[in-house]
């Protein structure tokens, strides 16, 4: 076998009560030239087994007192017995009730009297073999913990030295100062740091007192301080740990004083003490400091101006929102009142142009129809102040409802086909979408809206043909495209076309409001969608109008009362819608036949 040898015999324990059955065993296991140890009783047994251990037992079964069975049931109930193998030897004990309750008991063979020595002895030397193996193994785990044990100590002693080395370092290359002095105040260790800031050299100020780096007053209660300290973070805080930070006022070597803040800690080795300082100057931080809270006046100041500039600020804005209100009603109250006069003037103007009241002549029919014309622009501006005013007020009525598309606009062709005919322009339909597209919105705003648009195109659109391109989005809504190929509009006043009141070119000027389109954008943000342009000049404009699947109301819309009995409850459509014109129109002819 390999391995290291183990030196002396092992012990080999053999039960019998009677001496006959000891002197045979021992005659069979002597040529082994292990140790044999007698045991006459089971008791005798159990007291071996307290003194020693063994590589085997050979235990008699038929025994008085305690037979074999319990001898070993006690054996395996010890921890320091429980792996020893038990052979059990009988020469009665022959059943098979006999062996199974052997081996339930923990023995490892069974043999019947009489037995060949040679199977004895080559039994008991694999169990002898086993015990010498484990004893090895037993000393070689012994042996490789010693190893351990030793490398362990090398590691530490390793560590140990690559520490003091990296304190050293980190001592040397710290940005605080740190000065190092025993129980009399005596400097052991100062780094580089605390060179710059005290102005010494380490050669100079080892072995020297701490208190050469402080003023006089300081410097005689000093020592008191740190030893105070000290003692106050050993009953506080770890052994070694360092305190709060303390203010004290140094001084260099060259006799200038400045602030300094440091930590105080102490260590006992090997019955001396040594205490270690650990301190930055803070004149800079004081600076700051001081920086700092002119800062903060200054900070406080500005926020109290600046809440007064609020309060200033809330107030205006009240009395603009005051104003706002006081215009929007003024917008809505005069565009009533002036409706009334104008249609009069409508009317009147209509029965003189159809000579209800007589012959006219060509200069006077001229002249009339001049003021009628006149009278239906001022009209329709009156009708979009009026549109404008419900808008900033609120009082828009959305009536939601299904729309489809392209039978929409389709209508709105033969709405605008007359006025498309006079300016020679053709209109002409591309549904993208193949199928009708449903969508739940407010018709009329719709129609208002895209009669404004197409109304634009047309008077714009240099007699050129006009496209309306109508396609659906992926969430189910629709995009409503209006070109034309007119001169265009420059970028700088494609939003400000959608300002109130701006008009672009003299063309605009004579024939439009200048609020259509302001009108048409807030209307499709009010139906949750949206009114963009698109345009170069020279090659015409594209206004994209978007709509939802389902334009939910953005707010409660409800017209007041006042309102109510001034407004007819059928709206006009848009700002040039046919049937607001002729409705407009027989209500002058009306007023005109009553007057």
């Amino acid at each position: 076998m390999t391995g290291p040898q183990i030196s002396g015999p092992v012990d080999i324990l053999i039960v019998d009560d009677r001496p006959e059955n000891l002197l045979a065993l021992e005659a069979i296991l002597e040529p082994l030239g292990q140790r044999l140890v007698r045991a006459s009783s089971g008791e005798d047994a159990l007291r071996c087994l307290l003194e020693r251990d063994y590589a085997v037992i050979l235990l008699d079964v038929q025994m008085p007192n305690m037979n074999g069975f319990e001898t070993a049931r006690l054996i395996k109930a010890r921890e320091r017995t429980r792996f020893i193998p038990i052979i059990f030897l009988t020469a009665l004990s022959k059943d098979a009730e006999y062996v199974f309750r052997g081996y339930s008991v923990g023995a490892v063979d069974y043999m019947f009297k009489p037995f060949q020595p040679e199977i004895l002895r080559s039994k008991v030397q694999v169990f002898v073999e086993l015990y010498l193996q484990q004893r090895r193994l037993t000393d070689q785990e012994q042996r490789l913990r010693e190893v351990e044990r030793q490398d362990l100590e090398l590691k530490h002693m390793r560590e140990l030295l690559q520490s003091e080395a990296r304190f050293s370092e980190i001592v040397r290359s710290a940005m605080d100062a740190i000065v190092l002095f025993d129980a009399d105040g005596n400097i052991s260790l100062i780094n580089g740091a605390a060179e710059r800031m005290f102005g010494a050299t380490a050669a100079n100020a080892l072995g020297t007192s701490i208190t050469t780096f402080f003023p006089e007053s300081v410097g005689e209660n000093l020592m008191t301080t740190i030893c105070s300290e000290a003692e106050r973070v050993r009953e506080g805080r770890t052994q070694g740990g360092a305190g709060a930070p303390h203010s004290f006022v140094a001084r260099r070597a060259d006799g200038e004083t400045f602030p300094l803040e440091a930590s105080l800690s102490c260590l006992d080795t090997s019955g001396q003490r040594t205490y270690t300082l650990i301190a930055r100057d803070v004149s800079e931080r004081q600076q700051q400091e001081e920086a700092l809270r002119d800062q903060a006046t200054s900070l406080i100041d500005s926020a109290r101006e600046l809440k007064e500039l609020n309060d200033e600020l809330n107030r205006r804005q009240v009395e603009l929102e005051r104003a706002m209100t006081a215009r929007s009603r003024f917008y809505a109250s005069m565009s009533h009142e002036l409706r009334t006069p104008i249609n009069a003037v409508l009317g009147y103007s209509t029965l003189l142009l159809e000579r209800i009241y007589g012959p006219l002549n060509d200069k006077q029919a001229e002249g009339i129809e001049r003021t009628q014309k006149a009278a239906r622009h001022l009209l329709e501006l009156v009708n979009d102040v009026l549109d404008l005013s419900k808008i900033e007020a609120g009082k828009i009525e959305l009536r939601l409802q299904p729309v489809e598309f392209p039978s929409l606009i389709e209508d709105l062709f033969v709405t605008v086909r007359p006025l498309a005919d006079e300016h020679g322009s053709s209109l002409t339909l591309d549904h993208r979408g193949g199928e009708p597209m449903r969508v739940i919105s407010d018709p009329r705003r719709l129609r208002q809206i895209l009669l404004n648009l197409l109304s634009n195109a047309i008077k714009f659109g240099r007699a050129k043909p006009i496209q309306v391109v109508i396609e659906p989005t992926d969430e189910g809504g629709v995009i409503i495209d209006v070109i034309d190929q007119g001169d265009g509009i420059s970028e700088p006043d494609q939003e400000r076309i959608f300002q109130e009141f701006v008009q672009l070119g003299k063309t605009q000027l004579q024939d439009g409001t200048g609020l259509g389109l302001p009108i048409s954008r807030r209307l499709a943000e009010l139906l949750n969608g949206s009114l963009t342009v698109e345009s170069t000049l020279g090659h015409g404009s594209k206004f994209r109008l978007q709509v939802p699947q389902n334009a939910e109301p953005v707010r409660s819309l409800r017209l007041v009362d006042q309102e109510l009995h001034r407004e007819p409850a059928d709206e006009r459509a848009s700002p040039t819608s046919e049937t607001a014109k002729e409705r407009d129109h027989h209500v002058a002819v009306g007023d005109a036949m009553r007057g």
